[in-house]
């Protein structure tokens, strides 16, 4: 194979460098953009978003000891009723509260009706929420009751009556015996025990 020669009077032969100048300008066209400073709007939004998600964060915590407390309130209990720990925590939360009312309203008819004198049983028609409405009630409910001073009082035997009777009846004895009447005494002292019962069950 013969090189190529030159005569001296024939141009230098010259290279071409367009095509090696082009390759690394199309090489850099597809390397990634260097990063650029996001500017005002761009750190704002970034700033945004960094402070929505710690509120999440947090709030997720706050609900962390919610859930674990309505799992071991009730592990196996309402899995498929679509609603949430959370959620059937504070129902049962608000079954526990209106029972310890019922409860308290409860014991505070006792507690009045035994303060405003009325029997135990009307207790339960005392109505109120508070203990105060209810004394009220109570106050106005004994009023419809009559005074147990009112009442109609069985009279107390007069001792002084009783005691002439054991003596009549003890003359009347002694004389039938005398006389030998024995039936006569049999029906005195009959009657002598009875009068005496009678007295008895009086003062009691």
């Amino acid at each position: 194979m013969t090189q190529p020669t030159t005569t001296p009077g024939d141009p230098a032969p010259t290279t071409d460098t367009t095509d090696q100048q082009a390759a690394p300008t199309a090489a850099s066209a597809g390397d990634p953009p260097q990063d650029r400073p996001l500017g005002p709007a761009g750190e704002r939004a970034l700033r945004e978003e960094r402070e929505a998600r710690k509120a999440l964060e947090r709030r997720l915590a706050a609900l962390a000891p919610l859930e674990r407390a309505a799992a071991a309130l009730a592990p196996d209990q309402g899995a498929d009723d679509g609603k949430t720990d959370v959620q059937r925590l504070a129902e049962r939360l608000d079954a526990y509260e209106r029972q310890l009312a019922e409860e308290r309203q409860a014991r505070w008819r006792v507690e009045v009706a035994a303060e405003r004198g009325l029997p135990p049983a009307l207790a339960d028609r005392l109505r109120g929420s508070t203990r105060e409405e209810l004394a009220a009630d109570a106050d106005a409910l004994r009023a419809l009751i009559p005074a147990a001073g009112a009442a109609p009082r069985v009279p107390m035997p007069d001792p002084t009556q009783g005691a002439r009777a054991p003596v009549d009846l003890d003359a009347q004895v002694t004389d039938a015996q005398r006389r030998g009447d024995w039936r006569t005494v049999l029906s005195l002292q009959n009657k002598r025990l009875a009068t005496i019962a009678q007295q008895r069950r009086h003062q009691q």
